[in-house]
């Protein structure tokens, strides 16, 4: 007996495509003037990473904030990632936008971790945005497929050290706020690694399915 062949994707309503392009158009655009102004302040500072936080820590603020809207579309339906994953990242980016807003010591916002995290969020979502936002309309540029699965190799590992970095310098500012915070960043401490491991090859296996020939086996399960 034959199986039925799959479902196609149910298509997006006008509005709601609309709404996604436009959100990821004015999340490239923030991000992009995150790296731009990061960039622009270590060089005119001569690579002075302990004023990073000063020249872009509230615009970083507010674009990650904005990023609370894709918990949002996950529910509603808008778009196929997972309701947890997404919840579980946007969520990190945020404990860490608040570890810095909140923690305003030398450990924290002058460390050159934060310089480098920003400089890994930064690339990685201008590289995001500009490929999710092409393809709402269709199209697939094959740099940005390349980018969006090869500059994670970097990335990642920088992005993700870099946070546990902060999280860990962070620690003795939330044993002075209180002892169950501090216990609560020190599990987030160590969750880190595992993590990481489980993100990392997660991509590197989307990597082999979009850049190296990964759909042989569904391929195989449907002739």
């Amino acid at each position: 007996m034959s199986s039925k062949s799959a479902k196609a994707p149910k298509p997006l309503s006008p509005l709601i495509q609309g709404w996604l392009v436009l959100y990821n158009i004015a999340s490239l655009v923030g991000w992009g003037a995150v790296l731009v102004q990061l960039v622009q302040s270590l060089v005119e500072t001569q690579g002075d990473f302990t004023e990073s936080y000063a020249a872009v820590g509230p615009l970083v603020t507010i674009v990650q904030a904005c990023a609370i809207l894709e918990i949002f579309h996950t529910i509603i339906g808008a778009v196929k990632s997972s309701v947890a994953v997404t919840t579980m990242q946007v969520s990190s980016r945020l404990l860490l936008v608040a570890v810095c807003h909140y923690f305003a010591v030398p450990a924290v916002r002058e460390h050159f971790a934060f310089s480098t995290m920003v400089i890994a969020w930064s690339v990685t979502e201008v590289i995001r945005y500009s490929y999710y936002g092409f393809n709402l309309v269709g199209l697939q540029p094959a740099i940005l497929v390349w980018a969006r699965y090869t500059f994670f190799f970097v990335l990642y590992p920088l992005g993700a050290g870099s946070e546990l970095w902060l999280v860990i310098n962070s620690l003795e500012s939330a044993k002075a706020v209180s002892f169950a915070l501090y216990a609560l960043f020190g599990v987030i401490a160590a969750i880190y690694v595992p993590g990481f491991y489980v993100m990392y090859t997660h991509m590197i296996g989307q990597r082999r399915k979009y850049l190296g020939g990964g759909d042989k086996k569904g391929k195989k399960k449907t002739e």
